[in-house]
């Protein structure tokens, strides 16, 4: 593994670490508890912007240049 994509790999471990701490907001989320607030959100932003990095992640790693 290069240095790169030692360091991609590392940066995708501690987001995903970080998360750790929002998993009941996710859980409930997942559940359709919905309410509206700012707080929802901007998490759904969040975790739309880590799934859309991790599927580009995902594509580059399939498809090395």
């Amino acid at each position: 593994m290069d240095p790169i994509q030692a360091q991609e790999t590392s940066e995708r471990d501690q987001l995903w670490a970080s998360l750790r701490a929002l998993r009941p907001e996710i859980d409930r989320l997942a559940a359709g508890e919905f309410d509206g607030f700012e707080r929802q959100k901007q998490l759904v932003m969040v975790l739309a912007q880590i799934v859309a990095a991790e599927m580009t992640f995902r594509a580059r790693e399939a498809n090395p240049e």
